[in-house]
């Protein structure tokens, strides 16, 4: 069950974005957090938003942030207030002064060149941008008052009254510490920007009730539930408009092309009208839902959506004509506060499990969103790696992030801290039985991914020496895990962690033109070559004769035989000792002259 989340949790974080970015103040560094997630998702944009002077400490008169989205024809105000105590209430005057920059685009010149008078350079630039939008290409205009401390109701209400004065399209909203620790959550799940509130136009015909919707309320858990008919061509502009972040609480990614996928698109093309019969349909969680009629149209308009169950059909109906398709959604409206975070998750992925059958589940899924998870994949990034934690191509992953990032599978990296700290066994199991208890649990037992880099590239070593050499493939696991067992002194810790990450992503870059990578590497692949040698050299002196000869396969998929590999590398039987000391003291030398700083 994920962690609660808390405001200590949100500190800790800005104080990372101080440290990357030391002009920035609390309030800025808040306000810079808040844009990225919430907003945009680009750093760089959220921080070219950022007014005043030392990244807005001064001069900016409640403009905190102003971001203008061309894409969804938007512009955004951002104020921000970062208060140490939870406690904190906001006052009246602040929030009614931040409320009424949403009547400003409207205002006469002279009033308008008043304000403008009092403004620095920059934001005064960005809010007659801003203007321009507003009023010319009739953008809607979003205030956001963002803040760790309390707003009253009536402070809300007062702040929203005010917003309907303007004489264009303008929202205010008051994002309070229970809101904002919120985002947080979302924020450490990678889902970012936040999800806008979507709608589902509700098919009348052929339905149970003759409004199209079935209603349910559970009284004692404060669930909400719609069952409706929606026409396919209106999930898949959905999707289209928020992409595969509308998955991110599902458990697995885009599973490519399956006989499941074909089969919809077959029925999407040959048979629309009976798509509803033969489609299990797509089950939507959400924080909150509200039924309008617009222009005389039936409509749900959903917050905070995720699709649990439909990934495939949702993508498979983005990618057809799908107008004369109808399918059923189930939509689960589940209360959220942080403080039952962990319950509302836990519900949550109770749901994903029983509702995703069509493709088979794997340990790896159930797993794909557990805290330790998703922690891992946000760290990661912060060191330029893509984790990729649900099950999917890694070509859909990069699709997904974008290049530039060095990609590490979860399966993967649950096989090089098996084979290093477990009997290498297990790893010759399958890589799914790497994700049962206890097997999990002692793998993943570290959110520092300085645990589970060495490890990840001590494999990679390892593999790249075993290449072209069958006999090296069964033996791999016993040589990581001795190798590991010798070498982790110079490797797992500190600056010499990130100096054998720094060899071995150069390495497997294929930057040879690095001197230092090489005289690094070098050696220390001659060193996993002499391990192999050993090993094949065990194999021979135990595996037997004639008949009752073992093979190579089932000789290495023993219980405990790295043990057995380490008495032999002390005997005289092994011939290869003093040619891996050798390389491995010139790698030590060479390694411990390497300077990356």
């Amino acid at each position: 069950m994920p962690n609660k989340i808390s405001l200590e949790d949100l500190k800790s974080e800005i104080n990372n974005i101080r440290k990357e970015n030391p002009n920035l103040k609390d309030d800025s560094a808040f306000v810079y957090w808040f844009v990225y997630s919430y907003l945009t998702a680009d750093e760089k944009t959220a921080k070219s938003s950022l007014t005043g002077k030392m990244g807005g400490s001064g001069g900016e008169k409640n403009l905190d942030a102003i971001y203008i989205d061309d894409k969804n024809e938007q512009c955004n105000i951002v104020q921000g207030k970062f208060h140490y105590n939870e406690g904190c209430s906001e006052k009246l005057n602040d929030v009614i002064s931040f409320a009424k920059l949403g009547l400003k685009p409207w205002e006469n010149k002279e009033l308008l060149g008043s304000f403008y008078s009092g403004l620095d350079p920059d934001p005064k630039e960005k809010f007659k941008e801003l203007v321009d939008c507003v009023k010319n290409k009739k953008y809607q205009l979003n205030l956001y008052y963002v803040t760790t401390g309390r707003c009253t109701d009536t402070i809300i209400r007062e702040a929203k009254a005010i917003a309907r004065e303007a004489d264009g399209p303008v929202d205010i909203y008051i994002k309070a510490i229970n809101d904002v620790l919120n985002i947080f959550r979302d924020y450490s799940e990678v889902i970012i920007p936040h999800i806008p509130i979507l709608k589902l136009k509700i098919m009348p015909e052929g339905i149970v009730r003759n409004d199209g919707l079935m209603h349910r309320f559970d009284p004692n858990n404060k669930i909400e539930s719609w069952v409706l008919s929606v026409c396919g061509s209106e999930i898949g502009k959905m999707y289209k408009k928020v992409g595969k972040n509308i998955f991110a609480k599902n458990i697995r990614g885009g599973l490519g092309e399956t006989k499941v996928n074909e089969s919809i698109a077959d029925t999407i093309k040959k048979e629309p009208n009976n798509f509803w019969y033969y489609n299990n349909g797509i089950t939507i969680v959400c924080t909150d839902v509200k039924r309008e009629v617009r222009g005389g149209e039936d409509y749900l308009l959903i917050e905070g959506t995720q699709i649990i169950n439909g990934q495939q059909t949702t993508i498979t109906l983005s990618e057809n004509d799908s107008d004369d398709t109808n399918v059923v959604v189930k939509i689960i409206r589940i209360p959220r506060e942080h403080n039952n975070s962990g319950e509302y998750d836990k519900l949550i992925n109770s749901i994903v499990r029983a509702t995703n059958w069509q493709n088979y589940i794997l340990p790896s899924d159930l797993v794909a969103n557990d805290d330790i998870q998703i922690c891992l994949q946000r760290e990661m990034r912060k060191s330029n790696y893509q984790y990729i934690r649900k099950r999917m191509s890694k070509r859909e992953a990069r699709r997904l992030m974008g290049q530039g990032y060095l990609q590490i599978e979860k399966r993967e990296l649950a096989q090089a801290v098996a084979a290093c700290l477990l009997d290498p066994v297990i790893v010759r199991k399958g890589k799914e039985k790497l994700f049962e208890t206890p097997n999990y649990e002692s793998i993943f037992s570290s959110k520092q991914i300085s645990f589970y880099l060495p490890k990840y590239w001590l494999m990679r070593v390892v593999q790249y020496s075993a290449t072209g050499y069958p006999q090296r493939a069964y033996a791999k696991w016993v040589v990581l895990n001795f190798f590991w067992n010798t070498i982790r002194k110079y490797i797992d810790s500190g600056y010499s962690e990130k100096k054998f990450r720094y060899v071995c992503e150069h390495a497997f870059g294929r930057t040879w033109y690095w001197k230092d990578v090489r005289k690094a590497f070098k050696p220390l692949n001659n060193a996993t070559i002499s391990v192999f040698r050993a090993a094949i050299q065990f194999y021979n002196a135990k595996k037997g004769k004639g008949e009752e000869a073992k093979d190579i396969s089932g000789f290495f998929n023993r219980i405990n035989l790295h043990n057995d590999f380490k008495r032999f590398w002390s005997t005289r039987k092994n011939t290869h000792r003093k040619e891996f000391q050798k390389n491995i003291n010139k790698f030590s030398k060479n390694f411990n002259a390497l300077n990356i700083d």
